[in-house]
């Protein structure tokens, strides 16, 4: 069995922009708006994925990667404290 996300170019093409513009906006501390185009990308990447026949197991994964990584400020700050 082959992963869809892995063989589609737009996916994976998709899920690094997000990712990028992800990381962006936490390195440059950038506005909201630069996090909100980020979380819109991906979540149509991710619908997009599903709709194209991806397993659940593989989008929940690229999910969790996400969510990980644009809760990393709030851990940080946590730190501070």
């Amino acid at each position: 069995m082959e992963s869809v996300m892995l063989t589609d170019s737009v996916i994976i093409i998709g899920f690094i922009i997000s990712l990028a513009l992800c990381v962006f906006a936490l390195v440059k501390e950038a506005h909201i708006s630069v996090t909100v185009i980020s979380i819109v990308i991906f979540t149509l990447t991710i619908t997009y994925a599903l709709l194209a026949g991806a397993d659940l197991y593989e989008a929940g994964t690229a999910a969790s990667v996400f969510f990980i990584i644009n809760m990393l400020p709030l851990w940080k700050k946590e730190g501070d404290k």
